[in-house]
């Protein structure tokens, strides 16, 4: 059984922890986004904010890596919850004062994601340290599991809470999931592992830590062509899926049928449900095949089904019902994503270098995300958020494809 990790004192701390804080990042990602098309109206100005979230990763996502690789995990987790807390928190304050302008409101988004870039490849890389080497792929699946439930459960209650407390509230509640996360983290107990002697040259820190990334960057183009195959096609995929899953969606809802915010909350929480049922086909299945093709045919999956949001309300249903439908089975092929790369990273890379590669990952995810978003803002502004969904799926689902016929991906494991 995969709950028995939980008797793990670390990770059940770490999974409460993640489990509430997802939740309240779940509703942040969506209220941020409404904000802004609620204050200017504007694809584009809606795409900035989206960009202003993943920006980071572009430009911090490699250096974050070292810093993960170089000083304690579990501090600098517990750093960058305390410093979100208080940005989340400002925007509600700001917005009482009527002092919220969209580019405030861009710079705290901003801010925020810069230290869940130094957040994210912590926790990734500080499992390892958690659970024993034969149990990663169950840790990961749980792991994973827990972000999808989160996801649903935060999006789904913003869907009702707006319906009372209004949007702006929201920010409370993803402040306190970020203090409860804080306190999880706290209590953990982290094992230390040795360093690794050959990342540790006897120079000034500077210089040490740009060290570092070359022996990270030369590790995954030289070393390593399985990972750095799976880097870059990440990077692609998510160039074409991402901007159209974060901005497309909420452009599609309003202009198709005229939706409103509890809509996009309700449509959003219905990726926590699939992906939850995916991550139990993942543990069903996946360790009975090679990780790689199983992450390949997942891009493949990913893309195929975003296509039906071209003719979202043309199916003979209510749109609302047809999209929630649609992201549904889209959201299913996720795990068979997130899970087998996650895995394949811990078994493949070398603890000490785990940091760095998972870094690589953010930003072949988060900073591809942010040219993507924003170039879908500039392009709906042109054409048909749905036709966006055409062409994103089509070459989503190619990604895939080549991944497929590159033997390093199809026969990683």
């Amino acid at each position: 059984m995969i709950l028995k990790e939980l008797l793990n004192r670390n990770i059940r701390l770490l999974w409460a922890g993640q489990l509430v804080s997802q939740s309240g990042d779940a509703i942040t990602h969506m209220a941020t986004i409404w904000l802004m098309l609620q204050l200017t109206g504007s694809a584009t100005m809606t795409g900035l904010v989206a960009f202003a979230g993943t920006f980071p990763a572009l430009i911090f996502g490699l250096i974050a890596g070292v810093v993960v690789d170089r000083f304690n995990r579990r501090n600098l987790m517990l750093i960058s919850d305390m410093v979100r807390f208080s940005l989340v928190l400002t925007i509600p304050l700001m917005f009482i004062s009527e002092n919220l302008s969209p580019l405030i409101l861009a710079i705290l988004v901003f801010l925020m994601a810069t230290f869940s870039t130094l957040f994210n490849p912590a926790k990734d890389a500080i499992l390892p340290q958690l659970t024993s080497r034969n149990q990663l792929f169950r840790v990961n699946t749980l792991m994973q599991s827990t972000s999808y439930f989160a996801y649903f459960a935060g999006l789904f209650g913003a869907g009702i809470i707006l319906g009372w407390a209004g949007l702006i509230n929201l920010f409370y509640l993803d402040a306190i999931t970020f203090a409860f996360s804080f306190i999880m983290i706290w209590w953990m107990v982290i094992p230390k592992i040795p360093a690794n002697p050959s990342t540790l040259p006897e120079i000034g820190l500077k210089n040490r830590s740009w060290q570092d990334l070359k022996i990270g960057l030369r590790y995954v183009w030289r070393d390593d062509r399985r990972i750095l195959g799976i880097v870059l096609i990440t990077a692609l995929n998510n160039f074409f899926i991402m901007g159209p899953a974060v901005v497309g969606i909420p452009l599609v809802i309003k202009s198709a049928w005229g939706g409103g915010g509890s809509d996009f909350a309700f449509v959003e929480s219905t990726y926590g449900i699939g992906m939850l049922l995916g991550a139990i086909l993942v543990y069903w299945y996946a360790q009975r095949f090679g990780k790689g093709v199983w992450l390949m045919l997942g891009m493949i999956y990913d893309g195929l089904t975003f296509i039906p949001i071209l003719v979202v309300d043309k199916l003979g249903v209510a749109p609302l019902y047809a999209m929630i439908g649609i992201i549904f089975i889209h959201s299913i092929g996720i795990p068979f994503i997130q899970v087998t790369r996650t895995t394949l990273i811990h078994s493949l890379v070398p603890n000490h270098m785990q940091g760095r590669v998972f870094a690589m990952v953010n930003l072949a995810v988060i900073g591809m995300t942010s040219l993507s978003v924003a170039l879908t803002g500039i392009i709906a502004e042109m054409i048909s958020p749905q036709v966006i969904f055409l062409l994103i799926g089509i070459g989503g689902a190619l990604c895939g494809v080549a991944g497929l016929l590159y033997s390093p991906i199809r026969q990683a494991d």
